[in-house]
């Protein structure tokens, strides 16, 4: 029965939404260049599958080796899986960081930097993919009869015998391995998409937030459901080969000489140790570990809710297909069930995600299921199932199939048999299958990103978030803790599955997978009064692609920027009066634009480390800054302010975190502040306001999760705020601005919500909360003030502009 429901929540939206993408228009994604995207991603899945393959023999001839050296190989080839491929990125980025040396001779240069982006992605996936590659060829390796090979290398030598009849023996499973890996690789997002390079995966994880439309999604995906429904063929026709099998007698070709124990090593610091060891010593502060429980420890936690009912799904999924194909007892039936548990592994997440939307979308859908984190697990357990499936083949042998038979004559139930035969002879392999589906369901994102409902935690999305916009402790804090947190789970589940064993542990599992379901996700805050809403998804008039910065003209009317790199003009109804585009949008799109006292729009041109000023109608007047870390220069910079006085003050992260003051002329002046947490330094300064009247200027330091009040010499005077998610207290103040009565607006990013505070920097007013309608937010990214006590807000993550009136 729950494999008959996972076939039908799965596959039967999945082929209804293809069947939609064959019969409606042929068009592709925006941009129409999918066919040179999908012959890019496929050259490079080639490269890394290719290399995967090249690199895991070596450990996969140490698994097929001695028994007493197995379970130590296995586990050495087991935790490099441990870290996301996109941490193993990031951990190694640290060495490439713009405030390095060699950070800053790549930065300098676009086209060496965007090189060495795209080489860093494929190294670090060859990293994470080998392990894969290595069981699979191992577990070959263990079907070849040693005598064979030994007799070869004697009559012919080592290398002629690997050539002639090593190769001809495993050629099969070495393309199986190079398949799997292949289409892994073809899907993969999140490393890619932090390299800044465009795949066919990165396009399909973000193309449903940009179009809302699963159709257009369902047919760029076609050119890879071709190559991953071909592996997952391939892997139901040779599951025989991992269900039950019983590794040869002789060991005598398996012994492994010291380079190959020298290069497993080499492997396993480049993969873990490194990474890890670059993690820890680039800790610069302890306060993002301090305040890790008041930011994100409901975040970890519903990750883990999230990952255990994923878990759970899975393994039952798993259990019942091994359960019906040993029913049927069809070499036939194993294929074609195999097959399809595989495909759903293969194909890409995102495209798993939207058909389970158009699922959701149907009416008679109850609304608990549309907005509850189990849509999320079932999406997750989708693409896992074919994991946990693996593993249980791998210790489903002969004598296990036979204890299960004899039960089946006795008359035990299913049930029973499971309970009292199939768990205590296979708990540790249970725990293996359990421990995995968990580390990767936390990490998951293209699915997740397009299944979770507004206002969920995710601690993948917030692991992405931090790496995107650097914010490099909180980053290092966050990876640091989710290890320590998978060592803990793993601790605690040995201890209770040993001590209470089977039945027991596997209720207190099922158990809390049911209980977390009536979790508390908070308390929503006040709604404010909606005066207006205009934009919707798109690259038209009036539609936005993820607006991330406003300001409003003195005559009234709205400049927005995108992350499609085009500002757009509107007037306060929201009715279209013109745009224009960056001249440049590859390395990254703006994150702040400001209309100065001149009337020209001062925008922080983010990745291209400068201010350009354009006329309202678009036309370039001048730019000022470059690249560096000296007097005059930036790194990233995020907004623009003005004295009144004529002082421009810029604001920057990314290594330099400080504010730098121009003159009219573009002339550096001085500059205050430092990276770090302590009175006077900032952690990516994000916005700011000027109090003319009082000569003071406002800035959100959004990963100090505060408002630094300074005056205009760069002098601190106070701090508003702290870290945490109820009055008074912040989690990332993306935006601050000073309203028509003079309070304090702060846009929170990651609480969803805007928050004012008088002059004194006492807490006033909660507006909002996480969703979808009038008044929720998703993600609000900046705001701006306007007549009549109205305060734009940028509701970026619903790709509107809510008009509030305070």
């Amino acid at each position: 029965m729950p494999t008959v429901l996972w076939l039908g929540l799965v596959y039967a939206p999945l082929g209804v939404l293809l069947a939609k993408a064959l019969a409606g228009s042929s068009a592709a994604a925006p941009g129409g260049d999918i066919p040179f995207l999908v012959a890019r991603s496929a050259a490079l899945a080639c490269v890394i599958a290719g290399l995967a393959v090249v690199i895991g023999y070596v450990p996969a001839r140490l698994l097929a080796g001695p028994t007493r050296h197995r379970n130590l190989v296995l586990l050495a080839i087991l935790v490099p899986l441990i870290l996301p491929d996109y941490v193993l990125y990031y951990a190694w980025s640290l060495l490439l960081s713009p405030t390095t040396y060699l950070g800053a001779i790549i930065s300098s240069n676009q086209s060496l930097a965007r090189v060495t982006s795209v080489v860093s992605s494929l190294t670090v996936l060859v990293l994470w993919h080998w392990p894969i590659a290595a069981l699979i060829i191992g577990q070959a390796m263990r079907s070849v009869d040693p005598c064979i090979l030994e007799s070869a290398a004697i009559d012919a030598g080592s290398r002629r015998a690997f050539a002639y009849v090593t190769l001809p023996l495993l050629r099969r499973l070495l393309l199986l391995a190079f398949g799997v890996c292949f289409v892994l690789a073809m899907s993969s997002f999140t490393t890619f998409h932090l390299s800044g390079a465009r795949t066919i995966g990165t396009e399909l994880a973000v193309l449903y937030e940009q179009t809302f439309s699963p159709a257009v999604v369902a047919r760029a995906a076609w050119p890879m459901i071709v190559p991953a429904a071909l592996v997952a063929v391939a892997m139901g026709a040779k599951s025989r080969w991992l269900h039950g099998f019983t590794p040869p007698q002789s060991d005598t070709f398996m012994r492994a000489s010291v380079w190959h124990w020298t290069a497993m090593v080499v492997l396993v610091i480049l993969s873990v140790g490194i990474p890890v060891a670059l993690l820890i010593v680039s800790i610069d502060t302890v306060r993002p570990f301090m305040e890790f429980l008041s930011l994100h420890l409901d975040q970890l936690i519903w990750g883990f809710i999230v990952a255990w009912c994923t878990a759970i799904i899975a393994c039952i999924t798993a259990a019942g297909v091994l359960h019906v194909v040993g029913v049927f007892r069809s070499r036939m039936a194993g294929t074609i069930l195999y097959g399809i548990v595989f495909l759903s592994m293969f194909i890409p997440g995102s495209l798993v995600a939207v058909s389970l939307l158009e699922l959701a979308s149907l009416d008679f859908m109850p609304d608990w299921f549309r907005q509850s984190f189990l849509i999320v697990s079932l999406g997750q357990a989708a693409r896992l199932t074919g994991l946990v499936l693996i593993l249980f083949l791998l210790g489903h042998g002969l004598r296990h199939e036979r204890l299960v038979e004899a039960a089946g004559v006795d008359g035990a139930s299913p049930v029973k048999r499971f309970l009292h035969v199939h768990l205590p002879a296979s708990w540790q392999l249970f725990l293996c299958a359990f421990m995995l589906v968990v580390m990767f369901s936390i990490a998951e994102i293209p699915a997740t990103m397009i299944l979770l409902p507004a206002g969920l935690p995710s601690y993948s999305q917030l692991l992405l978030n931090q790496m995107h916009y650097a914010r490099d402790q909180q980053v290092i804090a966050s990876c640091l803790v989710l290890m320590a947190a998978f060592v803990a789970m793993a601790a605690v589940l040995v201890f209770v599955l040993r001590r209470f064993f089977a039945r027991a542990a596997v209720t207190a599992l099922l158990l809390l997978g049911i209980c977390v379901t009536g979790c508390d996700r908070g308390t929503p805050t006040a709604l404010p009064d909606v005066y207006a809403v205009f934009g919707t998804t798109g690259r038209g008039q009036c539609q936005f692609m993820y607006p991330r910065a406003i300001d409003i003209a003195a005559d009234g009317t709205v400049f927005i920027v995108d992350k499609a790199g085009r500002v757009q003009h509107l007037d306060a109804d929201g009715n279209y009066l013109g745009d224009f585009s960056m001249p440049q949008t590859e390395a990254g799109k703006p994150t702040g634009i400001t209309v100065g006292p001149d009337g020209n729009l001062y925008i922080a041109d983010t990745h291209y480390h400068r201010v350009m000023v354009f006329s309202p109608d678009g036309r370039l007047i001048s730019e000022f800054g470059r690249l560096g870390e000296g007097p005059g220069c930036f790194i990233y910079p995020t907004d623009v302010a003005f004295s009144g006085d004529g002082r421009i003050f810029v604001s920057e992260y990314g290594g330099n975190d400080r504010i730098s003051v121009f003159s009219e002329k573009h002339e550096f002046l001085y500059s205050f502040g430092s990276p770090g947490d302590e009175d006077g330094q900032f952690s990516r300064p994000a916005a700011m306001a000027v109090d003319m009247s009082r000569k003071l200027i406002y800035i959100a330091d959004a990963c100090n999760n505060r408002i630094g009040v300074f005056d205009f010499d760069g002098k601190i005077q106070r701090y508003i705020g702290r870290a945490g998610t109820g009055p008074g207290e912040m989690r990332y103040p993306y935006s601050v601005v000073l309203t028509e009565g003079g309070d304090i607006a702060v846009c929170e990013y990651g609480n969803n919500r805007i928050q004012i505070f008088d002059v004194s920097g006492r807490s006033i007013g909660v507006l909002g909360r996480a969703g979808r309608q009038k008044g929720e937010l998703a993600y609000p990214w900046a705001l701006a003030a306007g007549g009549e006590d109205r305060l734009f807000v940028v509701d970026s993550g619903n790709n509107r502009i809510q008009v509030w009136q305070l």
